[in-house]
């Protein structure tokens, strides 16, 4: 009899002995699914694998008398060479009695695909190259973590339990202190040089695009020494630190990272994040660097045209001389010509001198600036403050009090005038004409790039970076450092590369999206990451393996939406 169509289960009593039983399957018209059928007793599965048939199997299936039978990778009767290439044996000598208490069915879907990315993209080797072997897996695994779960470092043993991780072991809270506090500045800088100059090699020549941002990060520790009162929107009374990252915007990786003290504001930070560059040796003269409006002062933008660094910056309307170019600009901003319909945006440009300072002299190099004006800002703008204007003056003509705050607010906009010896209250046109008169208008000042409306595409994706922070507070458990001095380095580093790899995810995900059609589910990372955990395997106690149930077709849909392939039917922790 053949076994094509027979399927086969095991079964373990409450003696904790184990069967194999056989069944086929057949559609209940009825209940719309497959039930099963004919069930076979095979016989005992034992501790080295192989299976002891009974004899009422072997007379209806006659063809594995005589054979030593195992119970294979795929859930069907093999032969001891198949089961051996999927189940060898481990080399070395038994795993301790520690690292046995990993759960019998383990989620092994989201942690197999994050190990797998970081391989790819070759951030694990730069991470061996840095720290080492054992601790670049254990820092890749309180990534993986962080990515998972995002809970406090306490956590991590209850959760690698229940969870698939290559070649992993069990950490506990001081060894995981003890691995934080070994990561150094000096370590830092190197790791992301490695990934850095990984990404130079594979533009082959094209010119990279890197956006520059900064937030603060709040802390309940004293031992911190960048840990400083500043001016943050959150917890006001908490110290916090600076925190820069560097992102490349094509794929949303991460690309370097630089802490400093909280008190410090982004303009005047800015020269110590690009000599911090220069000095973990990036080499930076293939890519332009995407700042926005907070780094904006010509201070800033002569230190990058004496580092000869490309860069396209976002400026703030307090430059008397910017503001003079858009009023002279100002009909071309309100004609056809000078729109783009795709960005929705008038833009005209003007070139501007600056002197570069060289060590053999000056020399002169010319700077595009881009004046752009968003239609129907003004218009919007107006009608906000002449509608404040007349609510106010609704308020004087009943000889009611006007709310503090709403005068404070938006007093100017109203005038008291004498007219035929009456007083009289009335709006303010001349405030609002001159409180509107840049509103809709951005600025962008560039060496690197002289299309106004390339250059503002370039910038507009500078959105990757604040996806980057969003990710890093509020998903990897970034948000706030419960840790000391001496380990605060190691915890940043870890939440970064969780960030890191999450982003990478989610950037192949709406690539792969569009390219192929396939909908990521409930259009959301978190609803791709829910399915991808219910993907499971179970322990082979003999073979020192877990199998890998069968994915369903939603979840190789996610695994194609992430570049890979199925995980492996046998996977080793």
């Amino acid at each position: 009899m053949s076994t094509n169509n027979w399927y086969f289960t095991a079964d373990t009593n409450s003696k904790g002995y184990t069967y194999i039983k056989a069944y086929q399957t057949q559609w209940d018209p009825v209940r719309k699914r497959s039930r099963s059928i004919n069930r076979r007793h095979v016989g005992r599965l034992h501790e080295d694998g192989h299976i002891t048939p009974s004899a009422g199997f072997l007379e209806h299936f006659p063809q594995y008398a005589g054979r030593t039978l195992y119970y294979g990778a795929d859930k069907q009767l093999v032969d001891e060479a198949t089961y051996r290439r999927d189940f060898p044996d481990a080399p070395g000598p038994k795993r301790d009695q520690q690292d046995l208490t990993r759960l019998p069915t383990i989620r092994c879907g989201l942690t197999w695909a994050a190990s797998e990315i970081a391989e790819q993209c070759g951030l694990y080797r730069d991470l061996v190259a840095v720290f080492g072997d054992k601790n670049a897996r254990r820092l890749l695994d309180l990534a993986i973590y962080k990515l998972d779960s995002g809970n406090a470092m306490a956590s991590f043993e209850p959760w690698w339990q229940s969870v698939y991780l290559k070649s992993s072991a069990p950490m506990s809270d001081q060894r995981i202190s003890e691995l934080l506090s070994s990561v150094s500045a000096q370590q830092f800088d190197d790791f992301f040089s490695r990934r850095h100059d990984a990404k130079l090699k594979r533009s082959e020549g094209s010119a990279l695009s890197y956006a520059l941002d900064n937030t603060s990060i709040s802390t309940y520790s004293r031992t911190i020494a960048d840990a400083a009162y500043g001016y943050a929107k959150r917890d006001p009374e908490l110290k916090q630190i600076n925190y820069t990252f560097v992102c490349d915007q094509n794929d949303g990786e991460i690309v370097f990272a630089h802490t400093y003290e909280g008190s410090i504001n982004d303009v005047t930070a800015f020269s110590d994040i690009i000599y911090r560059m220069k000095n973990a040796k990036f080499n930076l003269d293939n890519v332009v660097l995407v700042t926005d409006r907070g780094y904006s002062s010509l201070l800033n933008v002569q230190k990058l045209i004496n580092l000869d660094m490309k860069f396209i910056q976002g400026v703030t309307l307090v430059e008397d001389s910017v503001k003079r170019q858009i009023d002279k600009a100002r009909a071309s901003l309100q004609d056809v010509c000078f729109f783009d319909a795709g960005l929705k945006v008038y833009a005209r440009t003007y070139e501007e001198p600056w002197q570069q300072k060289t060590e053999s002299g000056y020399l002169y190099q010319t700077t595009y600036v881009h004046l752009y004006r968003f239609p129907g800002v003004q218009e919007s703008e107006m009608m906000i403050l002449a509608s404040k204007a007349e609510e106010i003056l609704q308020y004087k003509k009943s000889n009611r009090k006007v709310p503090p705050d709403l005068w404070r607010s938006h007093g100017r906009y109203v005038r008291e005038i004498e007219i035929k010896g009456q007083k009289q209250w009335l709006r303010n046109d001349d405030a609002i004409r001159e409180d509107i008169r840049y509103a809709g208008c951005f600025v962008i000042r560039s060496n690197s790039e002289s299309n106004p409306f390339k250059a503002l595409n370039i910038y507009n994706k500078r959105n990757t970076i604040e996806i980057d922070f969003n990710q890093y507070k509020n998903w990897v458990d970034g948000n706030r450092l419960h840790c000391t001095g001496t380990s605060y380095l190691g915890k940043l580093f870890v939440c970064t590369l969780a960030a890191s790899l999450r982003l990478m995810m989610l950037n192949r995900a709406q690539t792969i999206s569009q390219d192929r059609g396939i909908k990521i589910p409930y259009n959301s990372l978190d609803g791709l990451f829910s399915l991808l955990r219910n993907l499971l395997a179970e322990r082979r106690k003999n073979a020192d393996a877990w199998v890998v149930r069968t994915a369903t077709k939603k979840q190789r849909d996610i695994l194609a939406l992430l570049g890979l392939k199925l995980p492996p039917k046998a996977l080793r922790c």
